[in-house]
């Protein structure tokens, strides 16, 4: 039995053509359904159904919870997901929606076409166990005697006095560099580097960010001299690193001096070595001409200077808004 529900109509608003069952041109004629949203695009919204419900509210209420213009989905991206290799890095990786011989598992995404919103839900980040790491363990030194000399040190946890005490050694340890010493003030957190010899320190031509470790400007010594006392209160952790999403239009990431497709900014305020839940529920929405998705590259860079955050390629995890457009474009 064909379960048929046709808008309703008063009689005298029906011509008598209209009640001519011999008509080949009735325009219920062909198969109907209740299913409106399928079999018609368009109905008549001025009456009511068979079973007296208006059309107009029937009408709202498919297009409000069925068929709506916008559409929202929430998409799970972590580096768990990641096929590893021997550059491997949980700070810089791409997860493919869909495709052959892609590194990582697909099932569950596929593409996703008229893509006009992205935003950031939830992330889960840890925060680099390591106080000197790739990003911050260069030091220029000169002698007013010699030439520059290049010094790394090595990437691990320190304290303040540790790393006071690591930078010493591993000056002294150089051939050309003897006669270095530190005081290390628990007071002011400041260290005082001297040697017998004069000397200046390069930190801005050193690779990184050492500078902020021992509490000096961003700048190159030009004078020699015997000691040098830190400019600042030591910088001995990252405070944020930047998520950022090259496949993004600009329009909808957040303005910035690099020019980064920077989606959300997320301060690392746990502990050393602990994991950070950020949540972002509050981000507005910032719609973009539509496109098509079909991966995401995670780019995480550091605070400080224009690299990719060094966290040992520890995992993290993020939930992403994506807004759909339903109708074509």
């Amino acid at each position: 039995m064909d379960n048929t529900i046709i808008p309703y109509a008063e009689e005298s608003d029906i011509s008598s053509e209209e009640l001519d069952d011999s008509s080949d041109d009735d325009i219920y004629s062909h198969q109907l359904s209740n299913n409106i949203g399928i079999h018609f695009n368009k109905f008549n919204t001025h009456g009511n159904f068979m079973n007296m419900e208006n059309t107009k509210d029937y009408e709202s209420v498919r297009n409000k919870y069925f068929t709506p213009e916008l559409k929202r989905i929430r998409l799970l991206v972590d580096s768990k997901n990641v096929d590893h290799t021997l550059d491997h890095s949980t700070s810089n990786y791409t997860m493919h929606f869909e495709g052959k011989d892609v590194s990582n598992a697909t099932g569950g995404y596929g593409n996703f076409d008229n893509v006009i919103g992205f935003r950031l839900i939830k992330a889960m980040i840890p925060n680099s166990i390591y106080t000197v790491n790739d990003n911050n363990r260069n030091i220029i030194v000169k002698l007013s005697t010699g030439s520059d000399v290049s010094i790394n040190l090595t990437s691990s946890s320190y304290t303040f006095q540790e790393l006071g005490d690591h930078l010493i050694s591993t000056l002294n340890a150089h051939g050309s560099l003897p006669g270095f010493s530190i005081v290390k003030d628990t007071k002011t957190y400041k260290y005082t580097i001297s040697n017998s010899s004069a000397f200046l320190i390069k930190w801005n031509s050193s690779i990184g960010s050492a500078y902020r470790l021992f509490g000096f400007f961003n700048i190159d010594g030009t004078s020699y001299n015997t000691s040098y006392t830190s400019n600042n209160v030591v910088q001995q952790n990252i405070h944020f690193v930047d998520l950022v999403i090259p496949e993004i239009p600009y329009i909808a990431c957040k303005r910035n001096s690099n020019g980064k497709n920077i989606i959300d900014r997320i301060p690392l305020d746990e502990s050393s070595g602990s994991l950070v839940y950020y949540s972002s529920d509050i981000n507005l929405d910032n719609f973009f001409y539509p496109i098509n998705i079909d991966k995401l590259t995670i780019q995480l860079y550091e605070d400080t200077s224009n690299s990719l955050y060094d966290c040992q390629n520890n995992d993290n995890s993020f939930e992403f808004e994506i807004t759909i457009l339903n109708k074509n474009v």
